[in-house]
């Protein structure tokens, strides 16, 4: 799916190779396009793609829920689409590629928004529906082509290739390099005072949990009368023995805090321009960019479970501001949630040799808990090891003692 405002429309390019991208494209039909108008229910702009429902009456005066999806939020805000096109509430038209099964919903190709900006409303001038390459029969390509000959007549016209979309949530057009570009990477910068590139073991403390609550935060600060409520419906459920309101138990990401603090081991690459870490716990994703960015504002707000972390050095410590958090399904530990104001400062030393990293953390969140919430925890290097390839799978967590399945809407 590739959004275009209106004004920008001059020789429209085909969009159905980009969608057809999609691993559930073969459900749509590319050749059909259908433009339907109503309220949307839900709106979801995250990679991979985008989510959108929609309420629309039909032809009887019954209102239908139109399911939808589009393309990855890299694509749609190269072309001008950001998180504030959209919201739940708001009446829309949606073009799209139908499903072939007749069930209202479809492939977003555009839209025309409550504030009456268009996207992609206008039909190409020439559509080609590319089949799915999976379908296609295969056609052998020519007698005695080389790799060199293939090579070339597949090669972009501008090497190195410029992205137009940017990274997730940042503002295209903003010029803004990549934490890995060469020319970056290049620029003179003071050396760090140390290099966290490795992998790190949580120091779990388990003998001492009741003090400093191991893999958890302890002492927790006063709640808000929101947050009181719901560790309140944590303890009754636990004590009931039933499982309530751990995201991760449905795959979701652990998100900040809890990416740090979770058991196993933490792979973690150090450049001059950023810090890039993987989890063993399901290969989850962060990074810290030392490159001296702006933060994002706005629309433009990547808003994820992991939160856009900017860091700089104080002397021999790493201090690290992280915000654009999600506000859902996002724990700050077991019954306490966290919002989209939860900020959080990370101090980052070594200690014994370089062997024991120490995080010093101060947690704020207004909407669950008052004032600062601090913390120190610890990692220790290991040797030996490697962050192997891990997979939350959701049907799997499904055979676990105590899980039920979310009830259907």
């Amino acid at each position: 799916m590739r959004f275009f405002p209106s004004r920008l429309l001059l020789a429209a390019v085909v969009v159905a190779g980009q969608a057809l991208a999609h691993h559930s494209a073969v459900v749509f039909d590319v050749g059909e396009t259908l433009e339907r108008t109503g309220k949307v229910t839900l709106f979801t702009l995250r990679n991979p793609h985008l989510i959108l429902n929609m309420e629309v009456t039909n032809a009887q005066g019954e209102t239908e829920l139109w399911r939808m999806e589009g393309q990855g939020i890299s694509e749609m805000q190269a072309m001008g689409f950001d998180r504030g096109s959209v919201k739940e509430g708001d009446e829309i038209t949606v073009r799209l590629n139908p499903l072939k099964s007749g069930q209202p919903g479809g492939l977003v190709l555009g839209l025309i928004g409550a504030d009456g900006r268009a996207y992609n409303m206008e039909p190409a001038e020439t559509e080609v529906a590319l089949v799915y390459p999976a379908l296609m029969e295969y056609v052998p390509p020519p007698a005695g082509e080389t790799w060199q000959q293939r090579e070339q007549k597949t090669r972009p016209s501008q090497l190195p290739i410029v992205s137009q979309g940017l990274g997730p949530g940042e503002t295209p057009g903003a010029d803004i390099p990549g934490a890995l570009d060469p020319d970056n990477l290049a620029k003179p910068r003071p050396a760090a005072p140390f290099d966290l590139t490795g992998l790190w073991q949580f120091r779990g403390e388990d003998e001492y949990r009741a003090n400093y609550g191991s893999f958890e935060f302890k002492p927790m600060p006063e709640l808000t009368a929101k947050g009181k409520a719901y560790h309140q419906a944590y303890l009754e459920a636990s004590e009931r023995g039933e499982r309530f309101g751990d995201p991760t138990a449905l795959c979701y990401p652990p998100g900040m805090p809890r990416y740090m603090t979770r058991y196993g081991s933490l792979m973690m690459l150090q450049y001059p321009t950023a810090i890039f870490m993987v989890s063993r716990l399901n290969n989850d994703y962060r990074v810290i960019f030392l490159d001296g960015r702006e933060p994002l504002s706005g629309a433009a707000v990547d808003r994820n479970w992991q939160g856009e972390s900017l860091g700089h050095w104080e002397g021999d410590t790493l201090v690290i501001e992280t915000s654009g958090f999600i506000g859902e399904n996002h724990l700050i530990q077991a019954g306490v949630p966290s919002g989209e104001q939860l900020k959080i400062v990370e101090r980052i030393s070594l200690i014994n040799d370089g062997n024991t990293m120490v995080s010093e953390y101060t947690f704020t969140d207004p909407e669950y808990w008052v004032g600062e919430w601090k913390h120190v925890k610890f990692r220790d290097r290991v040797l030996r090891t490697d962050v192997r390839e891990a997979n939350c799978i959701y049907e799997d967590n499904f055979a676990l003692p105590g899980m039920e399945r979310p009830a259907a809407p």
